[in-house]
């Protein structure tokens, strides 16, 4: 079993469906979770925030990334926040692309930035960033969407070169389709027969949020100490015929 003991780990985003899913497991592995969300209210943190192990931040990512400076250094950090908004090339706004990328990669790289600077990071401390097999399968209304996630894996690989002398290591996560509200709610405007469609397409299934969890506890542990760099693709078998 994966102990995380002694570590202490940010989830940015944690008041999504896979951002308190990694809190719980971390929880569960001995670790210890500072979480930022816009909305402490949200039903997802309500026994997250019974946790004594548990910190709860509010942060959005049009504010400064002041808050780092009154926590405890990390040994670990999950980078959850993310957003989509299909779109048409043809009908791209510059405003949009914009609000786009501030979320899904400026976001990342402006925090990344600011822990650095402040030595938050701790020697031997692991970061992962979620990104999307979009990044490297792109759809039709997704360029926008697909890019900010390319760019954030060639963010993340740039930066485990930088820090590798600290021994800080760096990796990205790409999901597939996860069970989660935001894929709910789109899956319900398709008939009962396209839904099956989709699924069929994933030879082990939808993804769960603990299913991306799990990934992350591996790799914010110690057994992934010689892995930085990497993407780890999470899809189900959706690729093996592509």
């Amino acid at each position: 079993m994966i102990d995380l003991k002694d570590k202490r780990i940010l989830i940015t985003g944690v008041s999504s469906a896979i951002g308190s899913a990694i809190a719980e497991e971390i929880l569960k592995a001995n670790g210890s979770v500072v979480g930022t969300c816009r909305n402490e209210n949200a039903i997802t943190l309500e026994n997250l925030k019974k946790h004594p192990s548990f910190t709860l931040v509010n942060w959005s990512v049009s504010d400064p990334c002041d808050f780092i400076e009154k926590i405890d250094h990390i040994d670990g950090w999950v980078h959850c926040i993310g957003t989509i908004n299909p779109q048409p090339i043809k009908y791209l706004k510059e405003s949009g692309n914009e609000d786009l990328f501030d979320v899904n990669y400026f976001s990342a790289t402006h925090l990344a930035s600011k822990l650095l600077k402040q030595n938050g990071i701790n020697k031997n401390a692991s970061l992962v960033f979620i990104s999307s097999v979009s990044s490297h399968h792109p759809y039709r209304g997704g360029a926008t969407y697909a890019a900010s996630k390319a760019a954030l894996e060639s963010f993340a690989k740039a930066l485990a070169l930088e820090v590798s002398h600290l021994k800080i290591r760096v990796n990205t996560v790409s999901c597939a389709l996860v069970n989660t509200p935001i894929y709910q709610a789109s899956a319900a405007i398709y008939s009962e027969a396209e839904r099956k469609a989709v699924e069929a397409k994933y030879p082990l299934g939808i993804g769960e949020p603990v299913d991306v969890a799990s990934a992350c506890v591996f790799l914010l542990s110690d057994a992934a100490r010689w892995i930085t760099g990497s993407n780890l693709r999470l899809d189900g078998g959706l690729m093996l015929n592509v």
